[in-house]
Formats: structure tokens, C-alpha cells, sequence
């Protein structure tokens, strides 16, 4: 299971000429690290609830790397598409609970949660991705049209980010 590898060992995967760990993984794993630094800043900001809310979305993130991986190597056209759809969600997610956490967040650490909301952003998009090139492997066209649309709310997740990180460089400056 590529969870369970060191980082080294994820990194010389990622790095060989072989499909998988691609860009579906890495997404997931973008958005891991992003609910990983949610849930530290939460936890220096004293609001335990939130840095719960953010393991419970990484460790499903954690587990998207793997069954990305497994999806597009399995060869279903429909679970390659369905799961970074999943990762984006959750990324998502991480997202919204950064955005919540800025409101009352521990000064020192609000560098974190921008560092998050960059590596939510990646996690969604490049899920996104994913997402839209597996589509085109599927004729179905009423699923294409559902998962489009879902696809389209999650990538207008920018605006949220710009402003976030416009707050957090007005706080550093």
C-alpha cells in the first residue's frame, strides 16, 4: 500500500516509469498534508473539535491515495473517475474547515492554514483533472453530465482561496 511507504519510498514510486502513484494519488496526498496542517493549527489554536474534523478528512484522504492507485490500475473507467471526485470533496472540505479555522485561529500559526489552503486548492484541482480525463474513456452520457456538474461546483472553490490568502498576507504584513 503506498500509505504505509516512507516518504522516500513514496517519492522513488512516484519518480519510476510506471502509471501508478500518478496525479490521482498525489492529489489525494496534497490534500492529507493540507488536512494534516488544518488539524495542527487547530490544535495550537486550542479548538479540538476542528483538529478532529480535519484527521477524520485526512485519513480518508490517506485512503484515497491508495484506492486511486487501485482504481486506475483495476482499469474501471467509472471508479477512476469516481474517486478522485472523492478527493476533491474531501479536499473540499479541508477547504471550508482552513476557512472556519482562520476566523479564530492562534496568530502564530496562520502561515499553516495558508500552506493548506495552497495544498487543498492543488488536491481539488488536480483531482478535478483526474476526473475530466477519465470521463472522456466513458459513453455514458448521463453520468458524464452528473459527474460534470458535481465536478463544476468543487472547482469554484478559487474566489475562497484568494480571499483566504489575502487575509492571511494582510495579518503577516
Amino acid at each position: 500500500m503506498l500509505q504505509d511507504l516512507t516518504l522516500k519510498g513514496f517519492l522513488e514510486e512516484l519518480a519510476a516509469r510506471r502509471p501508478v502513484p500518478g496525479g490521482g494519488s498525489v492529489s489525494a496526498l496534497s490534500g492529507a498534508l493540507a488536512a494534516g496542517l488544518v488539524s495542527m493549527a487547530a490544535e495550537f489554536s486550542r479548538d479540538s473539535r476542528t483538529a478532529e474534523s480535519a484527521r477524520r478528512f485526512g485519513t480518508v484522504l490517506m485512503n484515497l491515495v491508495d484506492r486511486d492507485a487501485e482504481a486506475f490500475a483495476g482499469g474501471d473507467m467509472k471508479e477512476a473517475t469516481e474517486v478522485p471526485l472523492q478527493t476533491a470533496r474531501y479536499a473540499h472540505e479541508v477547504l471550508k474547515t482552513a476557512e472556519a479555522l482562520l476566523q479564530d485561529c492562534n496568530p502564530r500559526i496562520v502561515t499553516d492554514i495558508g500552506v493548506a489552503v495552497k495544498l487543498a486548492e492543488a488536491a481539488i484541482e488536480g483531482a478535478l483533472l483526474n476526473v475530466r480525463v477519465n470521463l472522456a474513456s466513458i459513453e455514458d452520457e448521463d453520468y458524464r453530465k452528473d459527474i460534470l456538474k458535481a465536478a463544476r461546483k468543487l472547482g469554484r472553490t478559487g474566489d475562497a482561496s484568494r480571499a483566504m490568502l489575502r487575509e492571511i498576507e494582510a495579518r503577516i504584513a
